[in-house]
């Protein structure tokens, strides 16, 4: 080599993904050449990644005294996993919009997604290779292998011959959860439902488009949607329910859902979910909650009939100025309490009743115990046995029920009726099992009773 390294200098980027050297100017008579420089390079570490342009030009150019870069590494591409690209939202619920004075728009939302034969559900978009990297230590950056997500499994929809294109086969409402995606029966009515089809009864979801008469009837093992205005029907629903305009039911109305019901407003109908009742007003009805009752909106009320949820209520304005009698009613009465204790007892009964008649089978099988012969000991193992399954069903059910009111239990801690503005005279409210009328005016509060307490209290909200 020619020339002095001594005073030369390389650096290697704190990733080693590039490097540069600093050479100095040559002794007269004596040169620098790009094996001087490459050789000096790998004797300092930087094995691969030389750019022969730059070092050509250092030395072309007379680059002395400066940090050149003359050694880049080979970048790291990442792969990309495949991934579904579904057409449709996930999830169920379309929120409400809510309106400026805090009532909600029930006609903006939805519970299900419908789709037509020949919809595309969801595009699969395989995993894309990537390229390994390398330092100019010459060590290799490993890109993860290609990830690819399995097929999505289920029914209504079919395959692309790719694979990777799903495509519905029906109408109905689609779902998908983990992998799994299905088209399910739908069934939508473009027409009022009137007393010309009089009754729906379906095994799946219903939309309704129009509007239900007075005298029809709706059941569904699933969801019902009406977006028209709803009459003195009777609509009961293993799902939700929500009525985008409302329900007038003229003292003739029922609605039961296994759910939720959603509805602009429910006047003189009597309405029961095992769920939540969410309105922007109920007016003279009879309306029973499983969890809570929202009142939305600065004039969102309730006014007359009887309302209750085992969870907390809440309103802008309960009652009104000719003082309807109105009851608003949360929490849990004493009979649950006694129910889970009559229950647990059952269950611990039937327990030590199972464990009984297994031991006395186990006691007939041993020959060292009984010598009875071998028709009796079947005889009286297959009576035994019938016992046993039928002590096992009973405990079973107790252990359902249990779950049950404990679960209703723990939402009526939250027991509580709250009015953001007005209480007029003549409501009546009850938490639990206590009941207070409400002689005077009141504005901002909230009724609930203490734990331990015998007595409702007022607080201002």
């Amino acid at each position: 080599m020619a020339a002095n390294t001594e005073k030369w200098k390389c650096k290697i980027s704190d990733d080693s993904m590039s490097a540069t050297v600093f050479v100095a100017a040559p002794e007269e008579g004596e040169s620098i050449t790009v094996d001087d420089i490459t050789h000096f390079l790998r004797a300092n570490g930087v094995i691969s990644g030389y750019v022969y342009s730059e070092i050509e030009k250092l030395i072309r150019e007379k680059i002395y005294l400066k940090d050149v870069e003359v050694a880049t590494g080979k970048r790291l591409i990442e792969t990309v996993p495949g991934y579904y690209e579904f057409l449709f939202s996930i999830g169920e619920i379309k929120h409400p919009e809510i309106r400026s004075d805090g009532s909600v728009d029930y006609q903006s939302m939805s519970v299900i997604q419908s789709v037509s034969p020949g919809d595309v559900l969801a595009v699969y978009h395989p995993a894309v290779p990537g390229s390994s990297g390398l330092d100019v230590k010459n060590r290799e950056i490993r890109c993860k292998p290609p990830k690819e997500l399995p097929a999505l499994k289920g029914s209504g929809f079919e395959v692309s011959f790719d694979g990777n294109t799903y495509t519905s086969t029906m109408e109905g409402r689609v779902e998908y959860d983990n992998f799994k995606l299905h088209v399910r029966d739908l069934y939508e009515l473009k027409h009022d439902l009137d007393l010309v089809i009089g009754r729906i009864d379906f095994r799946g979801d219903v939309i309704v488009h129009g509007n239900v008469r007075t005298g029809t009837y709706i059941r569904a093992t699933k969801s019902v949607t009406v977006e028209g205005s709803v009459e003195g029907a009777t609509i009961i629903a293993e799902g939700d329910i929500v009525l985008k305009k409302g329900m007038q039911g003229g003292g003739r109305a029922k609605l039961i859902s296994g759910g939720t019901i959603y509805a602009n407003f429910i006047e003189f109908t009597e309405a029961k979910a095992k769920g939540d009742i969410e309105a922007n007003i109920i007016l003279n009805s009879t309306v029973s909650a499983g969890g809570s009752i929202r009142i939305n909106g600065r004039r969102g009320a309730l006014i007359g009939g009887v309302n209750h949820s085992v969870g907390k209520i809440s309103a802008a304005q309960a009652g009104n100025k000719v003082e309807v009698r109105t009851v608003i009613a949360s929490g849990i009465s004493d009979e649950y309490d006694k129910r889970h204790h009559l229950l647990s007892a059952k269950a611990e009964s039937t327990k030590e009743s199972i464990k009984k008649t297994a031991a006395l089978i186990t006691q007939i099988r041993d020959v060292r115990i009984t010598n009875d012969p071998k028709e009796v000991k079947e005889a009286k193992i297959s009576q035994l046995t019938r016992r046993l399954k039928r002590d096992e069903r009973l405990l079973e059910h107790v252990k359902r029920e249990l779950d049950e009111i404990e679960a209703t239990m723990n939402v009526g801690m939250e027991a509580a009726v709250e009015i953001e503005d007005t209480v007029f005279p003549g409501v009546i409210v009850r938490i639990d099992n206590k009941e207070l009328k409400v002689p005077n005016m009141l504005q901002h509060v909230r009724f609930f009773r203490p734990e331990g307490s015998s007595e409702i209290e007022v607080k201002t909200l």
